[in-house]
């Protein structure tokens, strides 16, 4: 099958009409509202459809219960992906429609930076979101000590099963961990830069993204081998110490840099060790 972006495009509006059109009719939906790249306008051919469906507190448990069946009667559907305990569901559609549905308590609707964002809402008859959106406004997003402390964890965790995998020849899942790492170094590369939820929203990493982090990333790609792994984490990794030690003087967190340093620095010389 050939496809062109009118195709893409018209495939992606029907099934945000079908969602629209389904929600609407049930009285247990209080309100249907758009966020991502779609209500900030910054989509592509390629973007999915992110739902937000608001629904009474009795009906939420039902709602999130039902939340991989709702979709599958409708036209096109493939198939689902899906996290145990999530109140969310991400549907993929013929030929390549990708629709992220939100179940939300109204009970819990309340003001938050998340409603800063870019908002398109679809049905609201009470206007239910519509005041949560005006409530909301002038609130920020600050990363916390909680976030820069679970961050910077996972980094270095990543960091140090690369090294562990690679080493006891588990390539594949070395490689898996190494792309891990990266997603922590754009992490810190967005706080260090001031970035919010709303510039993830318009730009892509490789638009936002600073030279260095870009260059850094561009190189850490490797062969599926255990030497060219360990030569892209020396490089990833002596990049990501020096955003640590950034994280540390912006955010002040309570954890040791001192300890930081170490637990990357052990990889690093076990990778190249001092030479005499």
């Amino acid at each position: 099958m050939t496809l062109n972006e009118e195709t893409l495009v018209e495939a992606r509006r029907t099934l945000l009409a079908t969602a629209e059109g389904r929600f609407a009719l049930d009285p247990a939906v209080v309100a249907v509202f758009l966020g991502g790249s779609l209500a900030a306008r910054s989509d592509d051919v390629w973007s999915d459809i992110d739902l937000r469906v608001v629904v009474r507190p009795e009906d939420h448990a039902r709602f999130v219960a039902a939340r991989r069946e709702i979709t599958k009667s409708w036209p096109g559907f493939l198939f689902n992906e899906w996290v145990p305990g999530a109140q969310h569901c991400v549907s993929h559609f013929r030929p390549f429609g990708k629709i992220d549905i939100f179940y939300l308590d109204q009970a819990h609707l309340t003001p938050s930076p998340w409603y800063t964002l870019p908002t398109q809402i679809l049905h609201d008859p009470s206007g239910v979101v519509a005041s949560v959106v005006e409530r909301s406004t002038g609130q920020r997003f600050d990363v916390s000590e909680d976030d820069i402390d679970f961050s910077i964890s996972k980094g270095l965790a990543a960091t140090h099963e690369t090294y562990r995998r690679a080493l006891r020849g588990e390539l594949a899942y070395a490689q898996m961990l190494l792309d891990e790492l990266r997603q922590y170094v754009i992490q810190a590369d967005d706080w260090l830069f001031g970035r919010t939820p709303e510039t993830l929203v318009f730009a892509k990493f490789e638009q936002r993204g600073s030279e260095e982090a870009l260059v850094a990333l561009a190189a850490s790609y490797p062969r599926h081998d255990a030497e060219a792994i360990l030569h892209s984490l020396n490089g990833l990794a002596r990049f990501y110490r020096g955003q640590i030690a950034l994280l540390h003087e912006r955010f002040r967190p309570s954890r040791p840099l001192s300890v930081d340093l170490e637990a990357l620095d052990t990889v690093l010389g076990a990778i190249l060790p001092p030479s005499r």
